[in-house]
């Protein structure tokens, strides 16, 4: 409710009307309700037959021992857990609102193995390996990607320093489709640090903290040459766990703490979208999905057709 009556005041603002991305009409700009939007998606997702996984959740402080480590024989760049802070909690960001996600690992080979020849794997964002906030837009999120065969293909360059990601979608026996990077790109671009420069301390700025990350997340699009540097958009993903399942820090700490404060439980929520963990109701917890079974995609990840 809070971040909504900023929103109104900004809109009824007699002297600056700005067009805010959750506040529009097809003539002026106007505020909309949160809750009229989780109650749309809601509605949505109920129409969607379910996914192959059930969410599950746990403490924050169990992260290294619950999310699957991937095994020691793939690439460094793949070993241990990564936090995307998108919303820039811990490091500078230019996304404007992160996705209710926090945490993943490359660890889930029930559904996908590493590829050394075509440098590719899959991580599916609805399974054991991808942490999700325990809220109601962490519900609705999970519960729509769950549904929709959602995964990512992470491809490696020959000397580890560049991942491209492509959003994907697994349609059963229709096939694996991923989004072409021409159109949409979403990149991994390893940091180097600067030396001396890291860990960084605690009167480090946000933008100097950044040097410390492990990675730089920029995503762009067909359109961004046209708009120069506001087409290209940077946030920083932290490995938090190396891959022996050591904590890293500071990083794992400032984790921890968002983590924690993320937490927010909707009993209503879970149970219009069918969530029944009863642990999903105290905080400081996060959750996954847990498969009953094993899947499809079990083999090692190729690359999927393009849409």
């Amino acid at each position: 409710r809070k971040p909504c009556s900023r929103l109104v005041t900004l809109c009824s603002s007699p002297s600056d009307r700005p067009c805010l991305s959750m506040c529009c009409t097809l003539a002026t700009c106007c505020c909309c309700s949160l809750s009229v939007i989780l109650g749309a998606l809601v509605a949505f997702v109920a129409l969607i037959p379910s996914g192959d996984s059930s969410p599950k959740c746990f403490p924050n402080a169990d992260v290294e021992r619950v999310l699957p480590l991937a095994p020691t024989s793939y690439p460094e760049e793949f070993q241990g857990i990564l936090w995307m802070d998108q919303g820039g909690i811990y490091g500078h960001s230019d996304i404007p609102l992160g996705a209710p996600d926090l945490a993943l690992s490359f660890g889930d080979t029930g559904y996908s193995k590493w590829d050394p020849t075509t440098r590719t794997m899959s991580v599916d964002v609805a399974g054991p390996a991808w942490t999700w906030m325990n809220s109601g837009l962490g519900y609705v999120f999970y519960t729509l990607m769950n549904k929709a065969g959602f995964f990512y293909l992470f491809e490696l360059n020959l000397d580890g320093t560049v991942i491209q990601v492509y959003p994907s979608l697994n349609l059963g026996q229709l096939g694996k489709f991923s989004l072409p990077a021409r159109i949409m790109s979403f990149t991994m671009e390893k940091v180097v640090h600067p030396k001396g420069a890291c860990p960084p301390t605690g009167s480090t700025s946000k933008k100097d903290i950044v040097k410390c990350a492990t990675w730089d997340r920029v995503s762009k699009g067909f359109f961004s040459p046209l708009v120069g540097s506001y087409g290209v958009l940077h946030y920083y993903v932290w490995k938090i766990v190396d891959g022996q399942g050591n904590k890293l820090q500071p990083y794992y700490d400032a984790y921890m703490q968002f983590a924690d404060q993320s937490c927010a439980p909707s009993s209503t929520l879970r149970g219009l979208v069918g969530i029944t963990d009863a642990s999903c109701s105290t905080c400081s917890t996060a959750f996954h999905g847990v498969r009953e079974k094993a899947t499809a995609a079990s083999a090692p990840a190729t690359k999927s057709s393009e849409l």
